[in-house]
């Protein structure tokens, strides 16, 4: 037993020794939109339309040598989508508060390094409105939706280094909420999002 634990230790002093910690900033261009399943079952995806928005955030980033990627983040997203159905135009504009943990893979190469990350998020509802037919509806003083939502996020990307401590990042994002936003439960909606986000790295350790 004694003998193991050394060696888990010798091993978790190697990991330490061999990673590197960066500070990170982002911000990311978005087209989200909601899947939407009303009380009879029925599928209103297509009839929902993306809106084009943005989030921005900060975190930690924690690399290994053998590839391996950590980041923890906290950021604001901006969400929401436009309806026009049965001669109404509905308009929905969220934004979450969101901290965020995610682990993947680099294959590190020279300059230019791709790889994949998968993130759990919990995102808080800090403002919402809904627009119909030009009528405006606090969404959190309604109560018209669940201010909590909860989902994962695909998100495959390229990391290019610009100096020994600084590097800059290009990913593509898939949101895809798992959460069901209503609080009728015969209806279901969730959110889902593409996006690009634009990322830099300032390394803190090495």
């Amino acid at each position: 037993m004694k003998n193991i634990i050394i060696l888990i230790c010798f091993f978790g002093v190697q990991l330490v020794s061999t990673a590197q910690s960066s500070i990170t900033i982002e911000a990311a261009q978005l087209i989200t939109k909601f899947k939407f399943k009303d009380s009879d079952k029925t599928k209103l995806n297509k009839e929902y339309t993306g809106i084009f928005t943005n989030s921005y955030g900060v975190g930690y980033r924690y690399d290994l040598n053998n590839g391996l990627l950590f980041r923890l983040g906290l950021s604001m997203r901006n969400g929401g989508a436009n309806l026009n159905y049965d001669d109404s135009e509905y308009s929905w504009r969220l934004k979450y508060f969101e901290p965020k943990l995610g682990v993947g893979y680099l294959y590190k190469l020279n300059k230019i390094s791709p790889y994949l990350m998968v993130f759990g998020y919990f995102g808080y509802l800090v403002q919402g409105s809904q627009i119909l037919n030009n009528e405006h509806f606090n969404i959190i003083e309604s109560e018209q939706l669940k201010r909590s939502d909860f989902g994962l996020n695909f998100s495959p990307g390229v990391d290019i280094v610009l100096h020994d401590r600084i590097s800059t990042n290009i990913e593509f994002n898939y949101l895809l909420g798992l959460s069901n936003l209503e609080k009728d439960t015969d209806q279901k909606s969730s959110n889902t999002a593409l996006g690009l986000t634009l990322g830099l790295s300032f390394s803190i350790s090495k």
